[in-house]
């Protein structure tokens, strides 16, 4: 069962990677790279998973696990964070400077590549320690909520991009620094909604989701359409 579970893991992250793909229309990336980006966002998805573990512990014995500041502290500064850097740092690392990215959009494909491959290992971990159900809730949220995440991250990474290549190294900065922080606010906000476990704070995460993805959506269709060089 565990065999077929982690398989159906997967397929979220493959059609979510085989539409931004297809959305990249003007010129597709080197499949060396995004493939370098999908195992990096693959295996960093391990030690987010060790730091979070350890970083819990400590926050545990420091904190009432009830109070607020558990609450916060957990899904914004050790989860959100955590697997944030770790999706954008492959990006920085193998993606920024490479000549490939020359185009707007393909910053948005370098994230969402990298962020599919750490949200597939993620939902591997914690399908086939559960059940049926939990897979086909990660299929509908989870792993979608990874790709948008990215599509914030993109979009902003994109326009750091441009600003660099305009010699304007302040606008970059703070670019590049909405890039993660923009993330870590929207996951962070996902995370505390799902943790509150009350009637309101489930009608609030479902209004978030619903207006998140359709913006998120609505965002990745104009970046596709309007994609310009750099």
């Amino acid at each position: 069962m565990n065999y077929y579970l982690s398989l159906a893991a997967l397929v979220p992250a493959v059609i979510l990677f085989v539409r931004i793909y297809q959305l990249d229309r003007i010129e597709k990336e080197p499949r060396r790279l995004l493939g370098i980006l999908l195992l990096s966002g693959a295996l960093l998805a391990l030690p987010a998973a060790g730091i979070q573990l350890l970083a819990l512990r400590t926050l545990g014995s420091a904190l009432n696990r009830r109070s607020a500041a558990y609450l916060l502290l957990d899904n914004f500064l050790v989860v959100a964070v955590s697997e944030e850097v770790c999706k954008i740092v492959p990006v920085r690392l193998a993606a920024w400077k490479h000549p490939a990215f020359d185009y707007r959009f393909d910053a948005v494909v370098y994230s969402v590549s990298s962020a599919l491959g750490f949200a597939a290992v993620e939902n591997i971990l914690y399908v086939v320690q559960s059940d049926l159900r939990t897979a086909v809730s990660r299929a509908v949220l989870s792993v979608p909520g990874h790709f948008f995440f990215a599509v914030a991250m993109g979009l902003l990474l994109s326009r750091g991009k441009q600003a660099e290549k305009q010699g304007n190294g302040r606008r970059r900065t703070v670019l590049c620094a909405l890039a993660i922080l923009m993330p870590v606010v929207l996951h962070g906000i996902w995370d505390v909604l799902l943790a509150v476990r009350r009637p309101w704070a489930t009608v609030v995460f479902y209004c978030f989701v619903v207006a998140f993805f359709i913006a998120a959506d609505l965002g990745l269709r104009r970046a596709s359409q309007t994609d310009a060089h750099l």
